[in-house]
């Protein structure tokens, strides 16, 4: 069977991770913050009900990363926040297919080291004025020998043109590229083994994929959102057939507990074009 593409959840940082970024962050905090931040947006006109996307373009300086939504066994999860006039509407944060990449302790991270754009669609409402001031509000953690927090409030007023409509509609169409594509992977068959992950104490589970032809280098990005917290990731293809080993554990919240985890899976091929797509890992 095929994989579907949704939307994933936001990320957590592990109490480990957390105590390496403060430490990280603290003996750092003086330093710049090695990343440039520049808002896009690729609203030529305001319509009435039309839409738009809106977003944040972070540079990183050569050798610096940026962190997905889920950070992996360290590092802060990157924060966009919208400020729009009343009655425009943001849809949800989309995220382009992030990289791994070992940190210090032999700690695995999620994120990006090339210049990524992290951006939403923006409704209007009707009638609009001529122009709609905004407000995109970035906060993240970069890192290479250490870590360092930045932030940035950045604003315009919509509509943009000349030369920022021009970078601002480069910078987006590249992202629209970027993001996990509404496609099926060629895989045939999904399974999980190991299990049930129960309330109190975690699970080793082995996911399973049956590919239709060998296929390149594979990852998985587990996105275990707020109730779940997964370690141990570990990958092995041979021909066919990709086994993934992991732990996963509940955590206490107030919401109904997870049934299943959802997971980002990418292929890299040869000539290095990467084919992304969201798994459902059963947990009951």
């Amino acid at each position: 069977m095929g994989l579907p593409i949704s939307v994933i959840l936001k990320p957590r940082l592990t109490a480990a991770g957390l105590l390496a970024v403060v430490a990280a962050a603290s003996a750092a905090a003086a330093e710049e913050s090695h990343v440039r931040a520049r808002l896009v947006a690729d609203a030529a006109e305001i319509r009435s009900g039309g839409t738009f996307h809106l977003g944040v373009l972070l540079e990183p300086e050569p050798g610096w990363h940026v962190y997905w939504r889920n950070p992996g066994e360290a590092g802060l999860a990157t924060d966009v926040v919208f400020g729009l006039p009343d009655g425009f509407t943001a849809g949800d944060l989309r995220w382009p297919t992030p990289i791994s990449f070992m940190q210090p302790g032999d700690l695995v991270g999620y994120g990006y080291e090339d210049p990524v754009v992290l951006a939403a669609e923006i409704t209007a409402p009707g009638p609009v004025t001529a122009a709609a001031p905004v407000t995109v509000t970035a906060s993240w953690l970069a890192c290479k020998d250490v870590c360092v927090l930045g932030s940035a409030e950045l604003k315009a007023e919509l509509p943009l043109d000349g030369a920022e409509l021009d970078l601002s509609k480069r910078a987006l169409d590249a992202w629209s590229l970027s993001l996990p594509a509404p496609a099926e992977l060629d895989c045939l068959e999904l399974s999980v083994t190991g299990g049930p992950v129960r309330a109190a104490g975690g699970a080793d589970l082995v996911v399973w994929l049956n590919w239709t032809e060998p296929p390149g280098a594979v990852e998985l990005f587990p996105d275990p959102g707020p109730s779940l917290k997964v370690e141990g990731v570990r990958t092995q293809t041979r021909g066919s057939l990709t086994r993934i080993d992991l732990n996963v554990s509940r955590l206490k919240t107030s919401g109904a507990p997870a049934t299943t985890l959802r997971a980002l899976v990418v292929t890299e091929e040869k000539g290095g074009d990467r084919a992304a797509a969201i798994a459902q890992i059963d947990l009951d």
